[in-house]
């Protein structure tokens, strides 16, 4: 009975310890990719001239660098992604980065004055990591910002940002089911959200408001 008690822990020790290391690891890759990623922008923000063709350049970086667009733009259309043709992929697919890009960078002097700060990280599932941290206005103008970054930390592949959340709202999740309501407003047509695409990237100011 003892041997068999004894054969029993040695059995989960050799499973459960690997497993907690490789854990272990995510959390520790996914946060310093994170904090790669802050620490790129802050040098940026730190020499940024205000320049829009700079910016571009930067964000684009930013995104083909710490995000796993690929993986964004399949969820970002939702169950729709599989109708669509290889083409309405291509098309979609550089349509969205054109919009999520110009978005960022219209935006981008509301960054200036923002410290981050890093808190937890913590494994959800074999596939993500949760990074959290707060954004804080060192002017003392705008309240703090708690945000979560999910990142894709698949074994076998470099870990990238999958979806941010802002005080525990998706902006992945909203951006897809704003695109899902697009398309079955429009019949389940796929080529409707790329329609849509094209009239954000034709009237910018209008759709960020």
């Amino acid at each position: 009975m003892f041997r068999r008690q004894m054969m029993a822990i040695m059995i989960a020790s050799l499973t459960l310890f690997p497993l907690t290391s490789y854990a272990d690891a995510r959390v520790t890759a996914a946060s310093a990719l994170v904090d790669k990623m802050i620490s790129d922008l802050e040098t940026f923000l730190a020499t940024d001239t205000g320049e829009e063709s700079f910016r571009t350049a930067e964000i684009d970086r930013v995104l083909n660098t710490y995000f796993d667009m690929e993986s964004i733009t399949r969820f970002s259309a939702g169950q729709y992604w599989r109708a669509a043709n290889g083409e309405q992929k291509t098309e979609y697919g550089s349509l969205f980065r054109e919009v999520l890009c110009g978005t960022i960078v219209r935006n981008f002097d509301q960054l200036q004055g923002l410290a981050y700060t890093a808190d937890a990280a913590t494994a959800k599932g074999d596939k993500f990591v949760i990074v959290s941290g707060t954004f804080t206005d060192t002017t003392g103008q705008r309240p703090a910002v708690k945000v979560n970054w999910r990142v894709l930390t698949r074994e076998g592949t470099a870990p990238k940002v999958f979806d941010i959340e802002i005080e525990n709202l998706s902006l992945l999740i909203t951006q897809k089911q704003e695109n899902v309501a697009v398309i079955r407003k429009n019949k389940g047509e796929f080529v409707a959200l790329i329609n849509a695409m094209k009239d954000r990237l034709e009237n910018p100011l209008h759709n960020d408001s």
